[in-house]
């Protein structure tokens, strides 16, 4: 508002002739702002924009965390493994959306993913696995009998499933189909490190209930990329991974 009040002064004490090429100026300074957009580029390259028309205000807010407890369309999905499999990711809404984002042996979502606001930043506190304890994501939001895969029970879901990379509901991730014919959808959700996300609709990075058995800072997670291909691999411990359930 101060600027166009100053635009007005000095269009209101010039002569006839400069006030209509400044009438002029203005005029096409603001058909030009009408027709652009704010683009606004994500940490993992994506592109949003805006048409500054539509824009009313820019507010920033605290990132709010996302609700935990199990949504009652959530199914355990028999897919002819030992374990049967949720059908949707831990704080999500749907099967196609990422959900919550955690720290091996965290059970809480954060703004920060850093070994300074890790829980066991010297390694001494958390056993082997987790995975059906207080220190267990899953376990701790959903309960009853839902908890996090153990490695043996992700390497079984890599081995014996088929897996398709494809586009559901906007989300880019794999269908996995196990030997029964039923199949879930993991969304490629990508990490978190720092303050920023990476990857997202590239890459998935799952949590298990697995510490690394060679290396404290480490835990093993279900990994893969837009080609299909997946694997048991090493995470730090600190990285917010998103989470997929099992139950018996």
């Amino acid at each position: 508002p101060e600027s166009f009040l100053n635009l007005f002064k000095i269009f209101m004490f010039t002569s006839s002739y400069k006030r209509f090429l400044f009438g002029i100026l203005v005029f096409s300074f603001g058909l030009s702002v009408m027709g652009q957009s704010v683009a606004l580029y994500s940490k993992d390259g994506g592109r949003f924009d805006y048409p500054t028309a539509e824009i009313d205000s820019i507010v920033f807010t605290e990132r709010q965390p996302l609700p935990l407890t199990k949504p009652e369309f959530v199914e355990a999905v028999d897919l002819g493994l030992s374990v049967r499999w949720a059908s949707c990711n831990i704080g999500a809404t749907k099967a196609s959306e990422a959900g919550a984002f955690f720290a091996w042996g965290e059970t809480v979502e954060k703004e920060i993913y850093d070994w300074d606001s890790y829980v066991d930043a010297d390694c001494t506190a958390l056993r082997s696995s987790i995975s059906g304890t207080l220190n267990d994501a899953a376990y701790v939001a959903w309960g009853d009998q839902w908890r996090l895969p153990s490695l043996v029970e992700m390497q079984e879901l890599c081995d014996r499933c088929t897996w398709t990379w494809c586009d559901e509901d906007g989300a880019a991730g794999c269908r996995v189909t196990g030997p029964s014919g039923a199949s879930i959808f993991l969304p490629a959700a990508g990490v978190r490190q720092g303050g920023a996300g990476y990857l997202h609709n590239a890459y998935g990075s799952y949590l298990s209930g697995t510490a690394d058995a060679t290396n404290c800072f480490y835990s093993r997670s279900l990994v893969f990329y837009k080609d299909a291909s997946h694997w048991i691999d090493t995470s730090l411990r600190d990285y917010g991974q998103v989470a997929r359930a099992v139950c018996r």
